[in-house]
């Protein structure tokens, strides 16, 4: 089956929103972001910043307005530094498995490989901000997420 690659804004946004809707439902993620963003307007709002994020690094086209480690590390101190390397697995796992469903190709594969890197950098972000800080042991680029 020939399914298309994520080469337009129109096929970024269905992936975005095909995402959250399985975010939303998971039983790990979901307690963090439906707390987070608590009304169908604001998820739209969401919708569009993701998909600007989203063209800009699949597509170098700008449009993104946002702090992604800010609003991670808010998250974080929201639910009382609760957020681990877990959380991040999961995310990633959902994001691959919702690329796999709907596309393939140049762009669908550099969606999971992107998403993976930015999820080991953004958990040391977060963790990085937390009272007292963190320091990561040895070999802390070598974290597995996904």
């Amino acid at each position: 089956m020939n399914k298309p690659d994520l080469d337009n804004r129109d096929r970024i946004e269905t992936l975005v929103r095909a995402f959250y809707k399985k975010v939303r439902a998971n039983e790990l993620l979901g307690p963090f972001f439906n707390q987070t963003i608590t009304s169908e307007e604001a998820w739209e709002e969401h919708f569009v910043l993701l998909t600007d994020f989203w063209e800009l690094n699949l597509l170098e086209v700008k449009g993104f307005n946002g702090n992604p480690a800010r609003a991670h590390q808010g998250v974080d101190k929201q639910f009382k530094h609760s957020i681990t390397t877990g959380h991040f697995d999961q995310w990633v796992a959902l994001w691959k498995e919702t690329i796999d469903e709907i596309f393939e190709g140049e762009k669908a594969e550099y969606a999971k490989l992107r998403a993976t890197n930015m999820a080991k950098g953004m958990y040391k972000k977060v963790i990085a901000n937390r009272p007292g800080g963190f320091i990561l042991p040895d070999g802390a680029s070598g974290l597995s997420f996904g």
